[in-house]
């Protein structure tokens, strides 16, 4: 069985310009993917493609304007099979309560492990999976570093025992050394309690060390979706190849770096949306729009020029 099955999923914001007209932007317009168990899918892509506006209609904090979400086969609303843990963990908690507080309101919330006692052992049993110590219990969020606070998240999104963990740039506002300690622990707590994960980032190392199947993102769509070593070894999208030549240190032939700015998601570019921006762009990208089309390989490029960058 899949984690997650996601179904040409599609967000679209009206917005009001300043004639007054409705403008429709386009932050996810149909996508399909699926994650299944025990398995990390990391969805890449610069700031602005529509990756944090999927991961919010994972976790259903908006609605998808078509579509269809299957959690462990079920398309209804079940908020403890899949939680999130976000970018930022001082705005996700509340800095006037303890973290004793923060652990136990999941538990009131969902009505598990009844009665002081029991409560108080799970939350210490959450703290030890994190590798943070009852000491911690009575500290309010300014007390603590920004690292530990994220194992604080982490431990109260598994709180009340999730399949999936929607982690959404959960490493960026680390330094190196702790992105390095929480990886290891998202790594260890996968194996250990059988988790799925589908991990947001524009951090292309992270995304090396934890996933397992990397999905491409650009303007609301896929272009590129496969394993991981598969894709960072051999990228078959010119965005794929640019994202890519940014990160030093990849055991790979450089490519062309990024240059230009994001076409507006109000009116995406006709064609293949990278078109505007791509180095190997010919006159049929601007008129014909690319199907993501499964390759000999087994992954998935939307190019019209895919077979000539094998």
């Amino acid at each position: 069985m899949n984690a997650v099955t996601v179904e040409d999923l599609e967000k679209h914001y009206r917005i009001k310009s300043g004639r007054g007209e409705d403008r429709v932007v386009h932050a996810v317009d149909g996508v399909s993917f699926e994650v299944p168990e025990g398995r990390t899918l990391s969805i890449i892509g610069e700031s602005g493609c529509g990756k944090s506006t999927i991961a919010r209609m994972l976790v259903r904090l908006a609605d998808p304007t078509g579509g269809r979400i299957l959690i462990q086969g079920n398309d209804g609303v079940d908020r403890r099979a899949i939680q999130l843990v976000s970018q930022n963990p001082w705005s996700a908690l509340n800095r006037r309560k303890s973290i004793r507080h923060a652990l136990e309101q999941p538990l009131a919330v969902h009505g598990l492990h009844p009665g002081r006692a029991a409560r108080a052992a799970r939350v210490r049993e959450l703290l030890e999976l994190v590798g943070l110590t009852e000491e911690y219990l009575d500290r309010r969020p300014g007390g603590v570093s920004g690292g530990e606070l994220q194992r604080v998240t982490v431990a109260r999104a598994l709180a009340v025992e999730p399949r999936v963990l929607v982690l959404d740039e959960p490493t960026a506002s680390l330094d190196v050394s702790v992105k390095a300690l929480l990886v290891n622990l998202l790594l260890d707590l996968k194996q250990r309690l059988g988790l799925s994960y589908v991990l947001i980032t524009h951090e292309i190392d992270i995304a090396r060390h934890l996933a397992d199947d990397v999905a491409v993102m650009y303007l609301g769509r896929f272009v590129e979706k496969g394993p991981a070593e598969q894709v960072f070894s051999d990228p078959r999208h010119p965005y794929t190849r640019a994202l890519l030549a940014a990160v030093p240190g990849l055991d790979r032939e450089p490519g062309v770096p990024l240059t230009g700015e994001v076409p507006s998601a109000v009116s995406p570019p006709a064609g293949c949306r990278f078109h505007t921006r791509c180095p190997l762009a010919v006159d049929a990208c601007s008129r014909t729009e690319p199907e993501l089309r499964r390759e000999e390989d087994g992954r998935l490029v939307a190019c019209l020029r895919a077979d000539e960058l094998r």
